[in-house]
């Protein structure tokens, strides 16, 4: 049972956050805030802002381990001139910077209590994260269902997955 948290405004009930689908397809997230920025660093500070916010604690592992999995979404609207020059059209392109927690092992990192079930839903939106991918990767599953709705954090990202999205990935891979 994953719970959100508006970063950006952490005194914000999580029951208040939720995930919907609009009539058009596109994924949006009602109950959190957004900040308009007009520059780069407007958008690192929102971005430094939020990451203060995020939930970290130490384990056996590391002794900052991220707690949660955070999304930070950037979307882009652009007036571009229509064919013929006379009227102007909305583009709009979404971005998600995605930082995963790691996987945890329960006997690795020592937690117990409030941090084991922390890893218990790390662990199971990485699940849900990987039988997407597995899902978008194999044409007849992606055929017949893709499960986005596995997992909040699947869900959030059911967008820039699938469709006509381009999808980046940058790996930390380490020895631990």
């Amino acid at each position: 049972n994953e719970e959100m948290k508006d970063l950006l405004h952490p005194s914000t009930s999580s029951k208040s956050i939720a995930i919907r689908e609009r009539g058009d397809g596109k994924i949006v997230l009602t109950g959190v805030k957004e900040v308009q920025v007009n520059s780069l660093e407007e958008m690192q500070r929102a971005l430094d802002e939020g990451s203060l916010c995020r939930t970290v604690a130490g384990t056996m592992m590391n002794n900052q381990s991220s707690r949660s999995h955070s999304i930070f979404t950037i979307t882009i609207d652009q007036q571009v001139p229509k064919r013929g020059g006379k009227s102007r059209e909305l583009i709009t392109a979404k971005f998600h910077l995605v930082d995963l927690a790691g996987s945890e092992r329960a006997k690795r990192t020592g937690n117990v209590g409030v941090r084991l079930k922390e890893s218990v839903n790390i662990n199971s939106g990485l699940l849900a994260l990987g039988n997407v991918i597995s899902a978008l990767g194999d044409e007849k599953k992606r055929a017949t269902h893709v499960p986005y709705r596995e997992s909040k954090l699947t869900r959030m990202l059911q967008d820039s997955l699938g469709g006509n999205s381009r999808t980046v990935m940058i790996a930390c891979i380490s020895p631990a």
